[in-house]
Formats: structure tokens, C-alpha cells, sequence
């Protein structure tokens, strides 16, 4: 679906949804410029594509179960490779090392270090899952040398959105991370300079597979009306 098919598909849903003044006497419309109809339309998209990645989807499954789900959210799959470490935090333990996360990361689907470490011996080089934990979690494991971090494990402490904590007893030459990234705003129009939804105030296109579209401008109507009629979200 076009930024124009969302336009006008938005207008034609939205005034079949036309409410009707107490005693039926006043119809009352909903009118909507471009600028708030990409608004609902983005806030529409990210609540669909969160749904669908938990589960709170028509298939009642998780993005991990299904592989038609997979293929509706795979162009915002990304792979992201990082050797250089950032020296600006302080961690949690001495085997602490930091690692910045892209911008656009949303959810962490995968994720794995290269060890590479003498006292690994031939194992040097191999990568390693990584295992997220809480702070609370970490105190409690980090000296059971079954479930803290060893020779096939690294440990994960989410520090803030731009970077995380692996905690690691052999030193880590590089960290890989697959995740959902957060999708590109809907915007109908180009936006004046003064106005922008994510940080873009230009014409962009939907970028999620077209089947995904009905349900995300459907969304958006249910949201622009609840808007306007606060008793239609009840």
C-alpha cells in the first residue's frame, strides 16, 4: 500500500466510523490532516509489529514460532558486528567489557561473542552465546561456574539503550547481535521543518510486507477515533 492508498483508504475508513450526536440529530466527522494521520499510522505500526513479535497476533504465536510471522517482520532483521570496546562506563566486575548497540535496535533476537583468550587453548576464537541477565541475577551466579559466565557462556547486563555490559572470563575480541530493528515511521507527506515523527519529516513509505498493511491502517482508524470519541476505546 502506497503513502497515497494509505491517505485515502485512512478517509474512507475513518468516515465510515462517523458518530452520531445524542438523540441521532448531529452527524459528527473526524477530519484529520496528513501530519496526525501519519502519526496514528506509525504509532499503529509499532503497536502491530510489537504485537506480532510477542505473540499478540491472528496465529497466536511468537516471532520465534512461526515462520510466516518471520517473514512478515524479516526486513527489519539486522546483523550488527562490533570489535571496539567503550571505555567511558564502569561495570559490574573486573572482566567487565562495553559495547555500543545500534540506533535503531528494538529487541535482541540473537546474540554471541568471539573469545579469543590463550587460556581457551584450540577453543580460541570460537563464538559463544551470551545470556541475558538481571543485575539482581548476576550477584547471585556470577561464582557458580555452571551458570555464570565460562568457556561457552557470556553474560549480558543491559547498561542503557546504547550500550551493554558482557561480563566474560576470557577476553572478548568481538560482539554480535541479530535484532528487530524499530520500523521507519509512515509519513503521507513531506512535514514542515518544524515537525517530524521519529526524527524524519520527509515522505516514507510503509516498509513492512504489504499483507501486514490492512491490519496497520485498521489500527490506526481505531486509534484516530478513540481519539476524538474517548467512549469508543471502552
Amino acid at each position: 500500500m502506497t503513502t497515497e492508498e494509505f491517505s485515502n483508504e485512512f478517509d474512507a475508513l475513518l468516515n465510515s466510523y462517523s458518530t452520531t450526536e445524542e438523540f441521532g440529530k448531529t452527524p459528527n466527522t473526524i477530519e484529520l490532516d496528513e501530519y496526525e494521520k501519519s502519526v496514528f499510522l506509525t504509532k499503529a505500526q509499532e503497536d502491530v509489529v510489537i504485537d506480532m513479535y510477542n505473540g499478540k497476533n491472528t496465529f497466536g504465536d511468537s516471532f520465534e514460532k512461526t515462520e510466516e510471522v518471520r517473514r512478515y517482520l524479516s526486513g527489519l532483521i539486522k546483523t550488527y558486528t562490533t570489535s571496539i570496546k567503550e571505555t567511558t562506563y564502569k561495570g559490574l566486575s573486573k572482566h567487565s567489557v562495553f559495547f555500543k548497540l545500534p540506533k535503531d535496535l528494538w529487541f535482541i533476537t540473537y546474540e554471541a561473542v568471539d573469545l579469543e583468550d590463550d587460556g581457551l587453548g584450540c577453543k580460541s576464537g570460537e563464538d559463544v552465546c551470551v545470556t541475558p541477565v538481571t543485575q539482581d541475577e548476576y550477584h547471585r551466579i556470577r561464582k557458580n561456574p555452571f551458570r555464570g559466565s565460562n568457556e561457552r557462556r557470556a553474560l549480558r547486563l543491559d547498561l542503557n539503550e546504547e550500550a551493554v555490559e558482557i561480563v566474560s572470563k576470557y577476553n572478548v575480541a568481538s560482539y554480535l547481535v541479530r535484532y528487530l530493528s524499530r520500523p521507519n515511521p509512515i509519513i503521507l507527506n513531506d512535514l514542515p521543518n518544524d515537525l517530524s515523527i521519529n526524527g524524519i519529516n520527509k515522505k516514507t513509505e510503509c516498509g513492512l510486507n504489504p499483507v501486514i498493511h490492512r491490519a496497520i491502517l485498521e489500527r490506526a482508524v481505531r486509534l484516530a477515533i478513540i481519539s476524538r470519541v474517548p467512549s469508543a476505546g471502552k
